[in-house]
């Protein structure tokens, strides 16, 4: 059978979604996935619907089939492999096979699924997880074909394409990935293949014999492997003998992740014994060296998160594979106009279990058993007719067999092999095809005791006080920008250099590169004017051009364009700039009307880098001005055969060709791919193209598509539009007339060309609301927030009809000037303007909370809204919590029983604890009247959580109180017996589990003490209490921190805590139960 490659619709059944939020959302402290979490300009959607069955959904989606495998693609959902099976092995699913779609809050945006393999790109999960991918099928002869789905990253505009290739005659599926930075600033990213497989307590994932160790996010932590003799996650692995072997899912209790920190080979994978069948990933480990496994744990906190994800399709795992990095975070540089290529391989293979090696085209057991029998099986990719195997022990043959394989034909040894020896690094196997005489493959088991650590784990970084040397300053401060940290600016590091050295060459050139990205033009100017000061002191040449281009780009954002070319031609002087320097000469030199120049710059910057989509297009441009449009088709046909959905080139393919300028069908007329080409022909002095092209945007409707894409139409257009004609020197009134009509809903700037448009329109003539509102928007994301405030203001003041105006302008004034009341008199002008939006009651119920408002109003205040605090979970929640802090324990039950609630990953625990509360409330009520048996009812009720609520109880959190107070009531009952073993279960707790982190000391400590004393064990209960006192105290003069290594902290969104005095908060509890405990006793 040759290949099937198709593009077709597919229904799927599929749950619900809240409709994406029109409010802006500012995270800069968020932690997700260990970097930063800010999702704006991406609109969030934080709701999810399951209470209601699924409903059918047609997605298009693409199919590629041969003999042996099948495979589905959903370009809609972030481009991701649907469905992997493995048609000669009873149609296994060797990639985990979703049956609905059922979008839990996972994503960076809000909604994620599990299931098949996601591409994560370019940062873990990807940004555009939940968002459209554009797809074309490559017909590349002799009956191979690729499935090509690309995407502009929505935080950074950069182009990110992967393709499926499938061959007749082979179960090799081939990842091809084509990154492509389209902008002129440098970019940091991370690529992960992010591969699910069905588990269970016969599943086994395989990793290369010589892992000896893994390591967990951004090596904070390192584990022993495969048997774990070590604390990982909480989990005592050491006390676990039997149980204890990583690879196994049924091992691991809680969620976990682990990492490869080095291996030899190429290869790892998974495999179900029930099934008798698994995959294979294979690829070259010095471009892709990263291997991980996740797993929410086989626990009841994770089959919840299960229950989450899917219906009836069980748990699963995740064999991820990276690529440019090897952790998470781990970040690699894309710089400007570079292109990344690489190519990943995954493989279906049955019946011979894990496998000790493997390539694209064998995979070898050779596996010693513990009675010394030799396991000896090679399975296939392709048809292999005549392969010699020979197995060495020493310089003795022990085997040695011609043998055929197929992707449906394994071979298995069936002699009774039995190793004599007593360390199996002895043992050497080759396999080599006789048709060709080239060894295919060749395997030799690692010697343990030369295996040794290569990785260190990774500590805190000193704050820059602490630091001695600028150097040092440099580095830290580059690494946190290269890793995006989420909680410590990298500018703290620099700024402490230059106050040591004030011209400091390559801090002044990080910072200025920093307020270039955040549109602050004339600050990047002067950081790199002074770079360059230093640079060429001694010297007018220096090593690096960078600052030179990078003060180019500045002047040149500013139509300073005759000062930036001299600096943009000194850059290309240096070799690492020389490209994107005479692009951007080429780009000045079009502007100037001079397309011979022009030319010879494109042709300079293709001679150090060939694979600049953009500057081929350029070029293209160039070649048409000059009348030379043949060759201009030839370079782009050719262009478009590497990168079949670059947009630019097939625009201007089809206006070469036709004298049309309109968005390709493979965009879908998407607004934000408009504005992306639109900027790069203005950029080049094609402004007249620019505006025909936004132009025939606006003409023609966007294809729809069944995900929330609310960017695909913006206002921005008509605001750009408008600054396009303003710069071309025509009539611009009209444009700008339109902008301020429209909808303000989703006007999310994010482009330094979006700030330049917007500056302008502020300044035109006329009220402005939503040039300002938007304006705002993006100074605020970039932290510029007096800047923000100040836009906002006018735009209030222009137009006051806008709640989120004032509720930004809220955010802004706690968040920014601490200014509390002035932060609830906006808040309280948004609420009246849009009395209809439940975020802004969640906000402000918390603003009200930070702002000291007693218990019982907030909760007055919420129960006025009640239809709109039961829109949201955190809101009901919150709720709740106030029935339960204001003594109404039975409405916080009932509130937390009548609906549905759904965590965040890494945010889970609030619902749990407020209902957890409520029965202890109603439980300790019921023993007051002498109710011991309701007591204990509610008591038991308190750890046995409903479905409900979402989740469960993580395996390490501590229950000593709900355990204390069942001991109680058993007490009471006179079960003395029973009531002895839960006081010794309570007692038996050490240490507690929050916010997704143990610590030594909780709340629940207390009960632990109340234990030991009711067990007649007072000196043990005193020392308890002590302790926690002690630790309580002497924290007290420790400054509050965020955890550096932090992995998800979901918690702070919206407003900023002072992280001291919420550490106080919890301190002084600590010392009152210590303190009130110890009179007790």
């Amino acid at each position: 059978m040759s290949v099937t490659a198709k593009l077709e619709t597919l229904d799927i059944p599929t749950y619900g979604l809240g409709a994406p939020e029109k409010n802006p959302l500012f995270f800069e402290k968020r932690v997700y996935q260990g970097s930063c979490g800010k999702v704006y300009p991406v609109p969030f959607i934080d709701k999810v619907y399951q209470d209601t069955p699924p409903q059918p959904v047609s997605y298009r989606s693409a199919r590629l089939e041969n003999d042996f495998i099948r495979l589905v693609m959903l370009p809609e959902i972030g481009g991701r492999i649907f469905l992997g099976q493995d048609k000669k092995n009873d149609d296994y699913d060797f990639f985990y096979r979703q049956d609905v779609i059922k979008p839990a809050l996972v994503g960076l945006a809000g909604p994620w699924i599990s299931g098949g393999v996601e591409f994560n790109w370019p940062q873990h999960h990807r940004p555009g997880t939940y968002l459209p991918a554009d797809v074309t099928i490559e017909d590349e002869g002799e009956g191979v074909f690729t499935v090509w789905m690309s995407e502009h990253d929505p935080l950074n505009r950069l182009k990110g394409m992967h393709g499926i290739r499938l061959r007749p005659g082979s179960s090799l599926i081939e990842l091809r990935g084509r990154l492509y930075n389209r902008t002129p600033h440098a970019h940091t990213f991370l690529w992960w293949a992010n591969v699910a497989a069905r588990v269970h307590e016969k599943y086994q994932s395989f990793f290369p014999a010589d892992v000896h160790y893994v390591a967990d996010h951004a090596v904070r932590a390192m584990s022993s492997f495969p048997i774990a003799e070590n604390d990982y996650y909480g989990v005592d692995y050491a006390a676990r003998p039997g149980t204890n072997d990583l690879r196994r899912y049924s091992n691991i209790p809680v969620p976990t992740s682990y990492m490869v920190c080095q291996t030899a080979d190429h290869f790892f994978g998974g495999y179900d014994e029930d099934a008798g069948g698994g995959f294979i990933h294979v690829a070259n480990r010095h471009v892709a060296p990263g291997k991980k496994q996740w797993t929410w744990g086989d626990d009841e906190f994770g089959r919840a998160w299960d229950r989450e994800l899917t219906d009836e399709n069980g748990p699963y795992v995740e064999l991820m594979a990276g690529v440019f990095t090897d952790n998470q975070p781990d970040f690699s540089y894309l710089h400007p106009y570079e292109t990344k290529t690489f190519s990943q391989f995954w493989w279906p293979y049955q019946k011979l279990g894990p496998v000790q090696q493997a390539t694209k085209d064998l995979a070898l057991r050779l596996d010693v058993a513990g009675d010394r029998h030799i396991d000896l099986g090679v399975a296939g990719s392709r048809s292999f007719k005549r392969l010699r195997l020979l197995l060495q022990h020493g310089n003795q043959n022990i085997f040695e067999s011609e043998i055929s394989v197929a992707p449906d034909e394994v071979w298995q040894c069936g002699e009774d092999l039995h190793f004599q020896g007593e360390n199996a690094a002895e043992l050497f196997c080759q396999i080599v095809d006789l048709e060709t005489d080239n060894v295919m493959l060749e395997h030799r088991p690692p010697e343990p005791t030369k295996l040794a650590r290569d990785r260190e784990q990774a500590t805190e970084p000193p704050m820059p006080e602490e630091i001695d040397s600028n150097d040092e300053l440099y580095f830290t401060g580059e690494h946190l920008a290269q890793y995006r940290h989420p909680t410590r600016g990298p500018e703290l590091y620099w700024q402490e250099a230059i106050k040591r050295d004030s011209k400091d060459a390559r801090c002044h050139l990080a910072l200025g590169k920093q307020e270039l990205m955040r549109g602050k033009l004339s600050a990047a100017e002067e950081h790199f004017r002074t770079s360059i000061l230093r640079l060429t002191s001694r010297h007018p040449n220096p090593e690096t051009g960078e600052a030179h281009y990078h003060l180019g780009l500045t002047l040149r954002y500013q139509d300073h364009g005759a000062e930036a070319y001299g600096y943009f031609y000194k850059a290309t002087w240096n070799y690492a700039w020389r490209a994107v320097s005479f692009h951007e000469l080429a780009c000045l030199d079009l502007k100037n009307g001079d397309h011979e120049t022009a030319l010879e710059h494109l042709n300079q910057s293709l001679e150090t880098n060939a694979t600049s989509n953009k500057t081929i297009v350029v070029k293209a441009l160039a070649l048409h001005s000059l009348d030379r449009s043949e060759e201009a088709l030839v370079i782009l046909n050719d262009l478009l055969a590497a990168d079949p959905l670059d947009h630019g080139a097939i625009v201007i393919k089809v206006f070469i060709e036709s004298g049309e300028l309109q968005l390709p069908a493979s965009s879908r007329n998407d607004a934000q791919t408009a504005l992306d080409l639109a900027f790069d022909l203005a950029d080049c002095g094609h402004t007249a193209e620019a505006i025909r092209l936004l132009r025939a945007h606006l003409a023609n409707d966007t294809e729809p598509v069944e995900v929330p894409n609310p960017l695909e139409r913006t206002p921005m257009v008509h605001y750009a539009l408008a600054w396009l004609e303003y710069r071309q020197g025509d009539e611009s009134a009209s444009s700008l007339h339109e902008a301020r009509a429209c909808s303000p809903d989703f006007l999310f700037p994010s482009r330094i060309h979006e700030c330049c448009a917007l500056e302008w329109a502020v300044q035109q003539p006329g009220n402005d609301r939503n040039a300002g509102y938007a304006l705002g928007n993006y100074y605020y994301d970039k932290k510029r927030h007096e800047h923000a405030i100040h836009v906002w203001e006018v735009a209030a003041k222009a137009a006051s009809d806008l709640a989120t105006i004032h509720r930004n302008l809220g955010i802004a004034y706690w968040n920014s000037r601490g200014d509390g009341e002035a932060a609830r008199q906006s808040y309280e002008r948004a609420l009246s303007m849009d009395e209809s939006d439940s975020r802004l009651i969640a906000e402000y119920v918390q603003l009200r909370g930070k702002l000291g408002d007693s218990a019982a109003e907030r909760l007055q205040f919420l129960e006025e809204h009640q239809d709109l605090v039961l829109e949201r979970d955190d809101a009901t929640v919150e709720l709740a919590t106030l029935y339960n802090q204001t003594g109404q324990p039975e409405k916080a039950r009932e509130l937390l029983t009548s609906r549905s609630f759904h965590p965040w990953e890494g945010g889970e625990g609030k619902v749990l604890r407020q209902y957890t509360e409520a029965h202890l409330q109603l439980g300790r009520l019921a023993l007051d009247q002498l109710a011991a048996k309701e007591a204990l009812d509610h008591f038991e009720l308190a750890i046995q959580t409903p479905d409900n609520l979402g989740e469960k109880y993580h395996p390490l959190q501590a229950k000593a109180d709900v355990t204390y107070w069942q001991a109680m009531a058993m007490k009471t009952l006179g079960h003395d017996d029973e009531a002895q073993r839960r006081f010794e279960l309570a007692a038996s707790e050490s240490g507690d589990f929050q916010s997704m982190a143990v610590t030594e000391f909780s709340e629940l400590t207390y009960y632990k003490a109340l234990s030991l004393h009711q067990l007649g064990r007072a000196d043990e209960a005193r020392n308890v209490l002590e302790a926690m006192h002690a630790y309580a105290t002497e924290e007290q003069s420790v400054p509050a921190t965020i955890d550096y290594f932090a992995t998800s902290l979901p918690n702070l969104l919206v407003f900023e805590e002072d992280l001291d005095i919420e550490k106080q908060k919890m301190l002084d509890g600590l010392i009152k139960l210590a303190e009130q405990g110890l009179r007790q006793i």
